[in-house]
């Protein structure tokens, strides 16, 4: 199954996402089918930029966005316009109106800091407590996608292992196979050759009687 999902970028501590389709089984920075958006959560806020037609397209053919993307793409208004799509609006339309929404989101290019602490005796405007209120809003929900992000490649990298697990069973399940067959081969040779050996004394002891007969005529 695809799925739609972060693929981190960036160095360490800096970290940006490309927003990429990939077999749910790639590991998370694995191979990838294509790079439909960018997603950078170190800015103020943070910034997406996405392909909408083409994750219309993934999303109509059954790509499954994980939570974190679902996040993305449900304040982009990805999500609410696809559903629009299966309800039969224009295509053409709903991505006029994606680009102007992406147009009027904030795109900042700066990333984030600590702004200096203000003296107790300013007091805040009421739009600036409304500001800084949106902006925790935010934070929050970058941090919820963050989180998310961590918990998935945790997820994918334990889901690595057991498989490598099984695979290591399996060999050793297999190599005990073939031992026992090879075991199974030597005793069937032992017996073989002791079969032979049995018959030959056999042939031997009943050639010396018949030798012991004809030495004697009386014994008839």
């Amino acid at each position: 199954m695809l799925r739609i999902r972060l693929r981190r970028q960036g160095g360490k501590k800096q970290p940006t996402y490309r927003i990429v389709v990939a077999d749910q089984k790639e590991a998370r920075d694995g191979r990838f089918v294509e790079v439909i958006g960018h997603y950078n959560p170190r800015t103020e806020p943070s910034v997406a930029k996405l392909n909408e037609e083409r994750a219309y397209y993934w999303l109509g053919n059954g790509a499954q966005p994980s939570e974190a993307v679902s996040r993305i793409f449900g304040w982009t208004g990805t999500l609410e316009r696809f559903a629009r799509i299966k309800s039969g609006d224009s295509l053409e339309d709903l991505l006029k109106e994606a680009k102007l929404s992406e147009d009027e989101r904030p795109n900042p290019t700066t990333t984030k800091h600590n702004p200096p602490k203000e003296s107790s005796s300013n007091k805040k405007s009421k739009e600036k407590a409304r500001l800084e209120k949106e902006k925790s809003k935010q934070a929050e929900a970058e941090a919820e996608v963050e989180a998310e992000v961590e918990a998935e490649a945790e997820a994918e990298t334990e889901a690595e292992v057991e498989v490598e697990a099984e695979v290591e069973a399996e060999a050793e399940v297999e190599a005990e196979a073939e031992a026992e067959a090879e075991a199974e081969v030597e005793v069937e040779a032992e017996v073989e050759v002791e079969v032979e050996a049995e018959a030959k004394s056999e042939e031997k002891a009943e050639s010396e009687e018949d030798a012991e007969k004809s030495k004697d005529p009386k014994s008839d």
